[in-house]
């Protein structure tokens, strides 16, 4: 809790300090293995975040570098974020040799976004902390015993304490095809990257959405490196003509290749358990959005490929995300 108090601050302070930018939309993100009846790998996550319109484009600290176009709407987004990541035998209080490392993340994020009708670019920089300090050996034990579920035993073995630096950019590309049958669609490809002590990838991927009254953004997605939910084409126009309602169906595919992933290596500057990770992963998803009025609810189903060399199978995670947008 006192870590949501202090998000809530920093917002409130840089909002104060611009006077100008207003909320366009908060998210509420929560993620978990339990929607497929497991309880390991990327086990759990949440995230709160805010996204707000951003008139000061021209303060030289919170341009994104090297991009210009009078056409872009600028926003930021502030979040706060804890992942939770577990080997699969949550009994066993020795050292699992051939399985990954306990680990906590959690993180502030900065998000500075650029989009237009077509384009969307997300420069993203992330500031936490891994292991014990994180807390996050605490709040499993706390849901565990809430849901009355046997108590995980190896947190002992958990990787050490360690500041994350990340800084992460993301480009999306929009296509709208002509309504079909009455049948509203978009296309929405994406090409980025991470770069930090937590994580080294290159990502690429695509969306594509069906529906009635599909929203003018740039999608819905998972917690990941260098995305945010929801971000509009422009300011104050998500639905062209405006419906108290929305429904879409959502189906996205992509891949990373990954340098380094502190989950799977091991601490960056200290001894640690590791497993061999597989440079490559691929994922499939599946999802829906609806919205009335003002509030949104999105689920997505992510299938992952396996991720390290001695996993037993691959690992498929549920996400809810339930937003508000102020701006309708």
């Amino acid at each position: 809790m006192k870590y949501l108090f202090l998000f809530f601050f920093i917002i409130n302070i840089a909002a104060a300090e611009e006077g100008e930018w207003e909320a366009e939309r908060i998210n509420f993100y929560f993620e978990n293995d339990v929607f497929f009846g497991t309880d390991s790998d990327y086990t759990d996550g949440s995230r709160l975040s805010i996204l707000m319109y951003r008139p000061d484009a021209d303060e030289e600290w919170l341009k994104i570098p090297f991009l210009e176009g009078s056409d872009r709407v600028d926003f930021i987004s502030f979040s706060l974020t804890q992942k939770i990541f577990t080997p699969d035998d949550l009994l066993q209080k020795e050292l699992i040799e051939d399985d990954r490392p306990y680990a906590g993340w959690l993180y502030f994020e900065m998000g500075l976004h650029q989009s237009s009708e077509t384009d969307l670019d997300s420069l993203m920089i992330q500031a936490g902390v891994v292991g014990p300090a994180s807390g996050m050996e605490e709040l499993q034990h706390f849901i565990h015993k809430l849901i009355g579920s046997e108590i995980p035993q190896g947190w002992d073995n958990q990787l050490k304490n360690e500041a994350g630096i990340q800084l992460n950019y993301q480009h999306k590309w929009r296509y709208v095809p002509e309504p079909l049958w009455g049948i509203e669609s978009s296309v929405v490809p994406y090409l980025g990257g991470e770069l930090g002590n937590v994580a080294i990838k290159a990502n690429a991927g695509v969306l594509l959405r069906f529906g009635w009254n599909v929203p003018e953004d740039f999608g819905s997605s998972a917690i990941n490196g260098a995305s945010e939910n929801g971000i509009p084409v422009r300011r104050r126009c998500l639905f062209t003509p405006f419906e108290p309602w929305s429904f879409s169906l959502s189906f996205s595919a992509g891949g990373s290749v990954v340098a380094r992933d502190i989950f799977l290596d091991g601490n960056s500057f200290r001894e640690s358990h590791s497993v061999e990770k597989n440079f490559l992963k691929g994922f499939g998803s599946f999802g829906f959005s609806g919205r009335y009025k003002n509030y949104n609810i999105d689920y997505i189903g992510t299938y992952n490929s396996k991720e390290f060399k001695t996993e037993d199978s691959s690992h498929s995670v549920g996400s809810i995300i339930f937003s508000y947008i102020y701006s309708l």
